[in-house]
């Protein structure tokens, strides 16, 4: 996992049958001098081995209204599988997921939150839905800063990085696990004593034609039985409340969960 000249390790998460994420990995790492390593991932896990790999279907049905679906789960014990190596490490390590997108800016924040200038458990650098909060910021240079998650729900594990502190506290946590990877991870659903920030503005992006490919949001939808009705966010009162509500988020001391 160690290579020179890098201070930090990069684990990428792509099933065997996801020929074209390996390839997108291998040459977007390549061509930004990166060295990674491939972790063993989990394929869908059927019912009957829920019990074996720790996951709790009654706490996923009281909590959402369903379980996870069997892709969810594997998605899960991959990322489960990445926080082991990084928790075993001397270094930061960054986990990708197949449909990640990195440029030089990528590798420069990196190569910043890797050479100590912050003090930080988990950097996400791509992540959706977030607000930051303006408590608790650090300033890595003129253009990037990290900065608390200010609502309960952020969302995508395609990017972020661990110290091995906060690997080990993950993996601690996940042993017994009702949740999808991103709501356990990002979300505010559990208190993790985790020191979790976002990197603002977003340091990576999805590649367009590789997240297209998953079918884990299939798979999601087909299981859920709560039925949500759409709102119109165009409608005047509801741009006010949502403009409230963005305001009071980031201006509230995040909770200790996120």
């Amino acid at each position: 996992m160690n290579s020179p000249g890098q201070k930090y390790n990069i684990l990428a998460i792509a099933q065997p049958t996801e020929v074209e994420r390996r390839q997108h990995l291998d040459e977007m790492l390549s061509a930004l001098n990166m060295h990674y390593e491939l972790v063993k991932t989990s394929p869908p896990v059927p019912r009957d081995q829920w019990h074996q790999v720790g996951f709790n279907h009654e706490k996923s049905r009281t909590l959402l209204g369903r379980d996870l679906s069997c892709g969810e789960i594997g998605c899960f014990l991959s990322h489960r599988a990445a926080w082991k190596l990084a928790a075993e490490s001397d270094r930061p390590s960054l986990i990708l997921e197949g449909d990640a997108d990195l440029n030089e800016s990528s590798r420069d924040v990196c190569e910043m939150l890797s050479d100590g200038r912050a003090s930080w458990e988990l950097a996400m650098l791509y992540y959706s839905k977030c607000i930051p909060s303006v408590w608790y910021q650090q300033r890595l240079d003129n253009t990037f800063r990290l900065a608390k998650f200010a609502n309960r729900r952020a969302y995508c594990l395609a990017a972020y990085m661990l110290t091995p502190a906060g690997a080990r506290k993950l993996l601690k946590l996940s042993e017994s696990f009702y949740l999808p990877a991103d709501d356990f991870v990002s979300g505010g659903w559990i208190r993790k004593d985790l020191d979790m920030f976002a990197i603002v503005p977003k340091a990576a992006g999805l590649c367009p034609v590789q997240s297209g490919n998953s079918n884990l949001e299939d798979d999601r939808q087909k299981n859920k039985n709560r039925k949500h009705k759409k709102k119109d966010n165009n409608r005047l009162l509801r741009r006010l409340e949502l403009y409230l509500r963005e305001l009071g988020q980031r201006y509230r001391p995040p909770r200790k969960s996120l």
